[in-house]
């Protein structure tokens, strides 16, 4: 556990002694509060459910940018070597690091309860939806950071580790609307259960449901342990 919060506090280091971080939160937190002005204020709906369902879409697009070094930068500046000599098992590795993205994410999210008070205060939202539509996207965003961890271990290149996340959490965010074009059932069936909207908009619907919390929760377990695997296949 100490050692793994080792790798968890270097990370955060690494996080805030470089611009990207700030960078990512800001421009997040930038685009949520239009969304959420436009959606709210100007179409007069007193939901984050449209809300929810745009900034979903920034965060699967800016998150790469929060993985991508984790492990590239080790690699192209010579530092995995020294962290694969330290007595640390992969597992701690990548939980640590793991846990240094996801402290990213939290304040991703709780940047966004700033909006909430307006819509407290004017209007008469309901909390439970909104606690869905949150437990939703934390989940979101928990399996695209395990995804985008697991790619930037594939790849020294910084760069591309970013565009090949980009590219897997767009398939996995569009895949659902093949479902119209397969006529066998199970294939049908297949597309809409690997589909991340679909998941994700039972909890924007204020539904929490054990099959979306299960997807989300197996996705990221299945990254982390190929993370894991991959680290030990190296050493």
């Amino acid at each position: 556990m100490r050692a793994m919060l080792a790798v968890y506090r270097k990370e955060l280091l690494l996080y805030f002694g470089s611009p990207i971080a700030y960078f990512v939160v800001a421009v997040f937190l930038v685009g949520a509060g239009y969304f959420f002005t436009y959606n709210v204020f100007l179409t007069g709906t007193a939901t984050m459910a449209e809300t929810f369902r745009s900034i979903s879409i920034l965060l699967v697009t800016l998150l790469p940018m929060v993985t991508m070094r984790l492990f590239s930068a080790e690699y192209s500046g010579r530092t995995i070597e020294l962290l694969m000599t330290l007595p640390l098992s992969p597992w701690q590795i990548v939980i640590g690091k793991y846990l240094g993205a996801l402290t990213i994410l939290a304040l991703m999210t709780l940047g966004t309860m700033i909006d909430l008070v307006p819509l407290y205060l004017f209007g008469n939202p309901e909390t439970s939806t909104m606690f869905a539509g949150y437990v939703g996207f934390f989940l979101l965003g928990m399996a695209c950071l395990a995804v985008g961890q697991l790619c930037s271990a594939l790849t020294q290149n910084q760069i591309i580790a970013a565009l090949i996340t980009i590219s897997a959490m767009l398939s996995f965010w569009f895949v659902g609307h093949l479902q119209s074009f397969q006529t066998a059932p199970a294939l049908r069936n297949l597309v809409g259960y690997l589909s991340f909207s679909l998941h994700f908009g039972d909890f924007v619907l204020g539904l929490i449901r054990s099959e979306g919390v299960a997807f989300f929760l197996i996705v990221s377990a299945i990254a982390l342990s190929l993370n894991a695997s991959y680290l030990q296949w190296r050493r």
